[in-house]
């Protein structure tokens, strides 16, 4: 169930180390670039103050032609040949091999071709296409140069809020920056507006400024950039929805094809499911995404959000800072983030949207035994492709949610056959 995650996590980091290693000069783009990330306000009524979360990612960009130089002989190694080829596949001027990690190498290559054989994924076209595919998309960032980013040594960034400038910390080793600000109520009813006319759920929006230049930090060039805080009234409905095979094709279980649909074609959405979630949009539901994907990704997610028309909201995805930490199990991580949300607006009622791919059936009914009033309905798409499976998949439903009721979980495969009326959900 969970190999595939060990499977892609292992590629990026032995991507990440392959590319490395053979670009001695590593050249990075000359403008630092910052991605800023909606968020989601808390309101401490002791203190009848906002706890405002400001979250962004400081980077370098690879430039894109280095990229493409190494694609060729990634891929080889992606799909698992040989040592030999390999060897074969690089560029005999520039074998200077470290010995660790090309054992490192070698041993994923086994690692991923015994897994490959077991599940019979094989299938090189998929990766010729991707590289293909890399050839025509000018003017468009390549998601997988994301891992590869570099991080400016200097870089004054400030958040401007209602024209009050907060200077902000340095960004981590990885170029994450994470601060707390404190509102006043008074100061944010000023700020923001309501959501929705007939609503108490409000967001307002920041900016973010970053110096342009990675070499002088007293450059009066300014990048500004805007993002999005919302908050929330006590009482109202959430919509708590995973991405992956949920609203996004992804195909998790089929290793090849998540690496494909992840890093080189465009995003497609699941059929009906933006149908459905700007239906409950417009009865004042909001939204929070919450996926186990790495940040990187974030850029590529709010472009599909906004092309296909989903209903906008907080993001929240995984920082990739190393393998290990990174390996903790997906469904942990994003049981405590969901966690995070429900305990910050207690009153609320939630929604939680989910497919079978993954750990989301388990992870939802461990929630809802510790959130049982919170909680109105869980649904999970069934992301089963073969008849055969299903006799085991309504095994796996009926022992994952035999302690929830059973008017609160529903497994569907068309979105068009969920109910749409927000009021009828949380009522059974």
């Amino acid at each position: 169930m969970i190999s595939y995650k060990r499977k892609y996590v292992s590629a990026l980091v032995l991507a990440q180390d392959y590319m490395t290693q053979w670009s001695a000069d590593n050249v990075y783009a000359d403008e630092a670039l910052i991605v800023p990330v909606p968020s989601l306000a808390v309101f401490d009524p002791n203190k009848n103050i906002w706890c405002i979360q400001i979250k962004a990612w400081l980077y370098l960009p690879f430039e894109e032609k280095k990229i493409k130089n190494y694609l060729s002989s990634l891929t080889t190694i992606l799909t698992g040949k040989t040592e030999e080829n390999v060897e074969n596949s690089i560029h005999q001027d520039d074998k200077n091999i470290n010995t660790e990690k090309t054992l490192k190498a070698l041993v994923f290559v086994v690692d991923y071709k015994n897994i490959i054989k077991q599940e019979e994924l094989v299938d090189d076209d998929i990766y010729e296409d991707a590289l293909h595919d890399f050839d025509k998309s000018k003017g468009k960032p390549c998601r997988l140069s994301l891992f590869f980013a570099g991080r400016p040594v200097k870089a004054a960034i400030k958040c401007l809020i209602h024209d009050v400038e907060h200077l902000m910390e340095s960004s981590d080793e990885r170029g994450f920056i994470e601060e707390r600000l404190e509102l006043s109520d008074e100061k944010i009813q000023k700020i923001s507006k309501k959501i929705h006319p007939d609503s108490d759920d409000r967001q307002f929006d920041y900016e973010i400024r970053i110096n342009e230049s990675k070499t002088d930090s007293k450059s009066g060039n300014l990048k500004t950039l805007k993002c999005t805080i919302y908050t929330l009234a006590p009482n109202g409905v959430s919509i708590i929805s995973d991405i992956d095979d949920t609203i996004k094709i992804t195909k998790v279980l089929n290793i090849p094809a998540l690496l494909k649909h992840t890093f080189f074609d465009d995003f497609k959405p699941v059929n009906g499911m933006n149908e459905l979630y700007q239906k409950w949009y417009e009865q004042k539901c909001q939204f929070h995404y919450v996926s186990a994907s790495p940040w990187q990704l974030f850029q590529a997610i709010s472009h599909f959000l906004k092309k296909y028309n989903y209903p906008m909201g907080t993001v929240n995805l995984r920082k990739y800072e190393t393998l290990l930490k990174f390996l903790k199990l997906p469904h942990t991580y994003k049981k405590d983030i969901i966690t995070q949300i429900i305990r910050a607006y207690p009153f609320r009622k939630y929604i939680c949207v989910g497919d079978s791919g993954e750990l989301d059936p388990e992870m939802y009914a461990e929630l809802y035994d510790t959130f049982p009033q919170c909680i109105a309905h869980i649904f999970i798409r069934d992301a089963c492709q073969t008849s055969e499976c299903l006799p085991k998949c309504q095994e796996r439903y009926m022992k994952t949610f035999q302690d929830v009721p059973k008017q609160k979980w529903t497994v569907f495969k068309d979105p068009k056959t969920i109910e749409t009326n927000i009021q009828k959900i949380i009522a059974t």
